[in-house]
């Protein structure tokens, strides 16, 4: 069985590339599900489109990717490719360590990978090849003391508005959405903020968010009618539209003597990129966290580094590597 990987992550492509990318994936699904003798399956996170292909034709599955790249000429202009043997299996390791991922060492993006090898969607085939990176990246993780302080978007958001209310002070926390970083923000909540979680349609998942916290449920009118009343917003919801326009923010907010902090940490992105340049307000994408917290996690290097080591070694031992012929060309 030979093993591809086509992708694009927050290295490869602009936010806004990624944007169209994540907005056209029915189109690239439709696209590989046409093709006979060829396995594939997609994964999307907050920072990553990827395209696993499996099939035991690789002219074929050659093929199909040229075909790919003048069908989808702005995906694959931004995109990286894994030819089968090492180069595949390290992406694949480095990536369920956390190695890749835009927040260096996060655990998210393991349990991603376990979920949606749990959705039973994936081919026999890309099933066995994903579950064994899954448990080797367990084993690389544990041994090398990645799992020792867990990295996540809501440890940094909260530093990053500890840093910015330097007197600790109370705020008042609106949380558009109940995606996974809604989850994270309830687990790591600060004593001195309050949440608040806007609901849509979920408001029975958003209430279990708020009874373990003691927060409160707002519907999107009441939290539209009281805005001008928090500190922050975080969108947390798990859609490709736009949630938070710039016609939501009244003037009140521009108006008082201290800024409104809105964070889209997630993607695709759910707040109007126009909020960027209203008066008082400041929006930070994942990106600003990243950046602004550069230093949290020097600590972890040396971490970093082991992982690093043992993923080699990992696949030197491989015997699917071993036994791989060597992958012929294709272009890109």
């Amino acid at each position: 069985m030979n093993f591809y990987l086509i992708g694009v992550d927050h290295k490869s492509a602009p936010p806004e590339i990624r944007q169209k990318v994540y907005l056209g994936r029915g189109q690239i699904e439709s696209f590989w599900s046409g093709i006979a003798g060829v396995e594939t399956a997609i994964l999307v996170t907050c920072n990553r489109f990827d395209i696993s292909i499996a099939g035991r034709g690789e002219k074929e599955i050659i093929a199909n990717l040229e075909l790919f790249k003048r069908k989808f000429p702005e995906f694959c202009g931004n995109s990286y490719l894994k030819k089968p043997g090492s180069e595949v299996l390290r992406y694949g390791l480095r990536l369920a360590c956390g190695l890749e991922s835009q927040l260096r060492g996060e655990f998210q993006i393991l349990e991603q990978l376990q979920g949606w090898l749990n959705q039973g969607k994936l081919s026999q085939g890309l099933s066995q090849f994903w579950n064994r990176i899954i448990q080797s990246a367990f084993e690389i993780r544990l041994s090398s003391g990645l799992n020792s302080d867990e990295i996540n978007i809501a440890k940094l958001l909260f530093a990053d508005l500890k840093n910015l209310y330097v007197n600790n002070e109370k705020l008042e926390i609106a949380v558009l959405g109940t995606g996974k970083v809604a989850g994270l923000l309830a687990k790591y909540k600060p004593d001195n903020a309050q949440l608040y979680f806007v609901a849509h349609k979920n408001r029975l998942k958003a209430e279990t968010l708020a009874n373990r916290v003691a927060a409160k449920v707002l519907s999107f009118d009441q939290f539209r009618q009281g805005i001008s009343n928090f500190h922050v917003l975080v969108s947390a919801a798990s859609t490709p539209h736009i949630i938070l326009k710039e016609g939501d923010i009244p003037d009140s907010v521009i108006e008082r003597d201290k800024p409104l902090y809105i964070y889209d940490p997630g993607f695709p992105m759910n707040v109007a990129k126009e909020l960027k340049a209203r008066k008082n307000i400041i929006l930070k994408n994942l990106d600003d966290l990243v950046l602004s917290a550069a230093n949290t996690i020097n600590h972890l290097y040396g971490n970093f580094n082991l992982a690093e080591y043992l993923i080699e070694t990992k696949i030197k031992e491989s015997g699917y590597v071993n036994s791989r012929h060597a992958a012929q060309p294709v272009s890109h």
